[in-house]
């Protein structure tokens, strides 16, 4: 009985639908594989050599100043969602892109380490806002490994049981 009522309803065209939207359409675009942080990391050695102080008022409405660093900060917070949202699709395999994410945490650490070490040409990334934003981008691209693990084990009917 139920065959027939899904050859009257809806249920193929549906079903196809669906299927096309859990295998995940073949995007021809290369920048889909470009980390977020890439944009963000950017965007700071600009403001580096914009402004001379990255804590100074950049925006004041009424009794709100905000820093071009707070402007960053919260960009990179947002930035760090949206990636995690790239890689959480049940059925779609984002191990690439989750592992590009580590690679850019991987490098912004890098950086750090080699600017805190007195390496003079990565001197602009021993500061307490770069070292905001690595530990940002650290975070967030462990949890988008997560997420992207967790989908696929629940595609493949493992899933939790706790």
């Amino acid at each position: 009985m139920a065959r027939t009522e899904d050859r009257k309803s809806d249920g193929p065209l549906a079903s196809s639908a669906t299927a096309g939207y859990l295998q995940g359409t073949r995007r021809a675009n290369p920048l889909k594989y470009v980390p977020g942080f890439v944009y963000v990391l950017i965007l700071f050695i600009v403001g580096k050599f914009i402004f001379a102080d990255p804590r100074a008022t950049l925006v004041q409405w009424h009794e709100y100043n905000l820093s071009w660093v707070e402007v960053l900060l919260v960009g990179a917070a947002m930035m760090a969602m949206v990636e995690q949202l790239r890689v959480s699709h049940p059925g779609v395999d984002n191990t690439i892109e989750a592992i590009l994410m580590g690679a850019i945490a991987g490098m912004q650490i890098l950086l750090f380490a080699l600017g805190a070490a007195g390496v003079r040409p990565l001197a602009l990334f021993n500061n307490t806002e770069f070292l905001m934003l690595t530990l940002i981008s650290m975070t967030q691209a462990i949890v988008a490994i997560l997420i992207n693990a967790r989908t696929l084990r629940r595609t493949i009917g493992v899933g939790d049981n706790g």
